[in-house]
């Protein structure tokens, strides 16, 4: 029997309250790349992106890693800015680095939205979470319309 099984793996980091440092990774039999991306929260422009192949399959792969370079300066909110990941980074790179890319900016709102209930619970251990989210997605336009928000 023939059997496949792929993992991601999201995280991030708050490093102020301006930027974002995110880590994702995507590992399977065959391929195991890592990504680290610096965001600005705000507008969710790549600052920075790094990105490592621990296991591919052809030579050709690691020429990819330079091609990284072109989502700097990509927002993780304009319209249509997967389709862009998928273009630039995927067809002109590595489809699996593409994939990294799109996972991580889909855990940007999720991640802020986390952050602000946490602190939420700290001042008010006893608040309404589904209140406080609900509040958070009314403070945030850019959200509505996101996976977050459905």
């Amino acid at each position: 029997m023939i059997t496949f099984s792929r993992s991601q793996l999201i995280g991030m980091e708050f490093l102020d309250e301006e930027t974002v440092r995110i880590h994702g990774t995507q590992e399977d039999h065959i391929y195991a790349m890592e990504i680290e991306m610096d965001v600005r929260i705000a507008d969710g422009v790549i600052l920075a992106v790094k990105g490592w192949m621990k296991r591919y399959t052809t030579p050709v792969c690691p020429q990819a890693v330079d091609r990284l370079q072109s989502a700097v300066g990509m927002s993780l909110r304009a319209e249509g800015w997967m389709q862009a990941v998928m273009r630039d980074i995927g067809r002109n790179g590595c489809e699996h680095f593409a994939e990294i890319i799109t996972e991580c900016g889909r855990c940007l709102d999720p991640a802020r939205m986390a952050r602000a209930l946490a602190a939420g619970l700290k001042s008010d251990p006893g608040a309404d979470l589904g209140a406080l989210a609900a509040a958070w997605l009314a403070d945030h336009p850019e959200a509505p319309g996101t996976p977050l928000a459905l």
